[in-house]
C-alpha cells in the first residue's frame, strides 16, 4: 500500500510545478528563529519504531489498529551508529504516527536521544498529525499535541519539532491548518515540515521545511537526459530543468529554511511511460529502481551552483533523504531483511537501493565540517540595532 502515497505525490507535484511561478510564499517573522548556527544539515527521516510500517495513525486511523510493538534500545543504538558513521548524517527525525501510546513513545525518543548523542546525530521529534486513511483523521487532540510537543522541546531537542505530511493538507482552514494554529501559539516558532512540496507555500506557521524532490531527480533514463531534457509532450522542463525551477522557487520567495531532498528510491526505469523515462510511471514498491548511478552526486552539484551563482549561499542550509521510502521498498522487492531489519542489527545493507544509499553517504561526506550562515543572526541584531535608535 506504500505505493499509493507516491502515486499521489507524482500527481501533487506534477500540479505543483505548473504552478509553482504563482504560488506565493510568506514568511513569518523571524526574530524567533527554531534554529541555532551550526553545521550543514545532513539529515534522515526515519519511524521511531524501525518496523515496517503497521498502518496505525498513517494508512488508518489510531482506532482502527493495535498499538504497534517497540524498538529495543540495541536496535536505536545500532541505527543511530550506522546514520552518522556509514552514512554521514548529523541529524535525525525520527517519525510517531502514533505506531504506540504517548508514554511508550517518550520512552523511545529518549533512546533516540540518548544514542543521537553518543553519535553526534541532532535528534528531531517528528509526527504525523492526520492520518492517510479514508477518512483522514488527527492522529492528536490539541491538548495531547501541545502536551507531547512541550515535552519533546523540553527533553529531546530544545530548538525544533517536525511535521510530516507528503500531502497538501496545510492550507487555511484545514484541519491542520487549525492544529497548527494553537500548536505555534503554544510552542513558538519551533515547527520544521517534512515533507514539503514543490510549488506548495510553506505554512505560515512552519519555520523551515524540508522539500520532496522526487520527480525531478528521477526523470530521464541516463544522466545526459536528465541534464540536458528533449521535447516530450510538449514541453522540455524535466530533470535538471524542473529541479532548477523548484530551488528558484525558495531562493526567490523564501526566507525561511529549505533544505533538499535527495532520493535514495527512484521509479521503475524497465517500462517507462516515453521512451526517454521523463512521464512520471507512479510509483509501486514492487518495481522501483534506485536512482541512475552518478545521479544524486550531479543533482547535488547543480544545487551547489544555482545557490553560489544566485549569491544565495546563506540560503543553502542542508539535505535530506527518507528512509521510511526506502524501507517501504526494500521490503516490497521483498528483501529480507529488509533496509530497517539490516539498520537495526547492526549489519551492513547491500541490498537493490546500497549504492544509491552510498552515494548519499559520499555527497553528505564533502559537507562534514560545513558551517550554516550567519545572515540570520545577523539581520536579527541589526534589526534590534535600528530599533534602539
Amino acid at each position: 500500500m506504500k505505493q499509493l502515497i507516491k502515486m499521489l505525490m507524482c500527481v501533487v507535484t506534477v500540479a505543483a510545478f505548473s504552478s509553482c511561478n504563482n504560488a506565493p510564499t510568506t514568511a513569518p517573522e523571524t526574530k524567533d528563529v527554531a534554529w541555532k548556527e551550526g553545521d550543514f544539515e545532513r539529515s534522515y527521516w526515519i519511524d521511531i519504531d524501525l518496523r515496517h510500517n503497521n498502518g496505525r495513525g498513517y494508512w488508518q486511523n489510531i482506532n482502527d489498529r493495535p498499538v504497534d510493538s517497540l524498538s529495543t534500545a540495541s536496535e536505536i543504538k545500532n541505527a543511530c551508529e550506522a546514520l552518522s558513521n556509514t552514512y554521514k548524517g548529523n541529524k535525525v527525525y525520527v517519525t510517531w504516527h502514533r505506531q504506540f501510546e504517548t508514554e511508550d513513545a517518550k520512552v523511545v525518543f529518549q533512546l533516540w536521544e540518548k544514542y543521537g548523542k553518543e553519535y553526534d546525530l541532532n535528534i528531531v521529534p517528528t509526527v504525523v498529525l492526520q492520518s492517510y486513511a479514508k477518512q483522514e483523521l488527527l492522529n492528536f487532540s490539541n491538548e495531547e499535541i501541545i502536551d507531547f510537543v512541550k515535552w519533546s522541546l523540553e527533553n529531546i531537542n530544545a530548538n525544533e519539532f517536525g511535521i510530516y505530511d507528503v500531502y497538501i493538507r496545510h492550507q487555511p482552514g484545514t484541519l491542520q491548518d487549525g492544529q497548527l494554529t494553537v500548536l505555534r501559539e503554544a510552542v513558538g516558532n519551533k515547527l520544521i515540515r517534512v515533507g514539503l512540496q514543490p510549488g506548495e507555500p510553506l505554512s505560515q506557521h512552519m519555520a523551515g521545511g524540508v522539500e520532496d524532490t522526487w520527480t525531478a531527480e528521477c526523470q530521464g533514463l541516463t544522466n545526459e537526459l536528465w541534464e540536458n531534457p528533449v521535447v516530450v509532450n510538449g514541453t522540455d522542463n524535466y530533470g535538471r530543468k524542473l529541479l532548477h525551477e523548484w530551488i528558484m522557487e525558495r531562493i526567490n520567495g523564501e526566507e525561511r529554511r529549505i533544505v533538499w531532498d535527495m532520493i535514495p528510491v527512484a521509479w521503475d526505469y524497465d517500462e517507462p511511460v516515453d521512451s526517454l523515462g521523463y512521464v512520471c510511471p507512479g510509483d509501486d514498491a514492487l518495481i522501483n529502481d534506485p536512482p541512475m548511478k552518478g545521479r544524486i552526486e550531479l543533482c547535488d552539484q547543480y544545487i551547489a551552483k544555482w545557490y553560489k551563482e544566485n549569491n544565495a549561499e546563506s540560503k543553502f542550509f542542508g539535505y535530506s533523504c527518507d528512509l521510511h521510502i526506502l524501507e517501504a521498498n526494500s521490503y516490497g522487492r521483498p528483501e529480507r531483511p529488509s533496509f530497517y531489519q539490516q539498520l537495526k542489527s547492526g549489519n551492513p545493507y547491500r541490498g537493490y537501493f546500497a549504492e544509491g544509499m552510498d552515494e548519499i553517504a559520499s555527497v553528505y561526506a564533502k559537507y562534514i565540517g560545513k558551517k550554516l550562515p550567519q545572515v540570520m543572526k545577523l539581520s536579527l541584531d541589526k534589526k534590534k540595532v535600528e530599533e534602539s535608535k
